[in-house]
């Protein structure tokens, strides 16, 4: 059983506030959920989700062939078994303009700060 206190809205509003501080954040990598569990104890900043590696875990190249699913999904599953904020790489968007407001809702929706 997960337990998780904090929820995506509030991992949002405290990266916020927090990026205002001036401080140094520490976001270390994490290729999957276990690990962002042991950032989270080691007491670190936040978690970040890598895109090379999600593409990686998939067996594909960091070439942009990762779809919006397999990102959100990714993310999803590391974002939801912390509560520290998470951080992903989503640097195509997934298309255009259009579909970059949807890339972050999507994203926003899985947890992912």
């Amino acid at each position: 059983m997960l337990n998780i206190k904090t929820t995506p809205e509030e991992k949002r509003a405290n990266l916020k506030k927090s990026l205002n501080s001036n401080k140094l954040h520490k976001f270390p990598g994490a290729f999957n959920p276990l690990i962002a569990k042991l950032i989270e104890k080691i007491g670190f900043d936040g978690v970040y989700i890598s895109g090379a590696v999600i593409s990686n875990n998939l067996a594909l190249p960091d070439i942009g062939l990762t779809t919006l699913t397999e990102v959100a999904l990714a993310g999803k599953r590391t974002s939801n078994v912390v509560n520290l904020p998470s951080i992903i790489d989503a640097d195509t968007g997934f298309g255009e303009t259009s579909n970059v407001a949807r890339t972050i809702t999507e994203l926003e929706m899985c947890g992912v700060s």
